[in-house]
């Protein structure tokens, strides 16, 4: 039996940690121009496909660097997932051709915010438990 220290879990939250803050950049930018014309809100959509990769059982393709490389089946599927980045949806925009409102933009920050939070306490929450089987598991 093997036992794995960083399970898929782990894996799984820390690569939502990623890209959580790939999406706070994106929101931060958002607000940065906020009066710029013709700026368009983007966002970064990970969710169902950080899911759909967290369930699969097939591996992804290796990352090869020149054309005669082989490209084995051979990575985990979870660090493959980037995300979409996507042009937020304003059923509003200025006169100016800006997208951003600010109580969205604001709105998503608190929300961004507080699921990197829960996120750093799953993995805070798993090396502590790693750490406890150690010194237990010595005395």
């Amino acid at each position: 039996m093997t036992v794995r220290l960083f399970d898929r879990n782990l894996q799984l939250v820390t690569q939502a940690m990623s890209l959580t803050q790939r999406r706070q950049a994106l929101l931060n930018s958002n607000l940065a121009n906020m009066d710029t014309p013709g700026y368009r809100a983007q966002d970064l959509v990970f969710e169902d496909a950080l899911m759909q990769a967290y369930h699969s059982d097939q591996r992804g393709p290796l990352k090869t660097t020149d054309a005669r490389h082989f490209d084995g089946i051979e990575e985990e599927p979870l660090p493959l997932v980037q995300g979409q980045e996507i042009n937020s949806f304003n059923p509003d925009p200025r006169m100016d051709g800006n997208t951003v409102n600010l109580d969205t933009e604001m709105a998503k920050q608190a929300e961004n915010q507080l699921l990197l939070q829960a996120q750093v306490r799953a993995v805070n929450y798993k090396f502590r438990t790693i750490k406890a089987a150690i010194t237990e598991g010595g005395r």
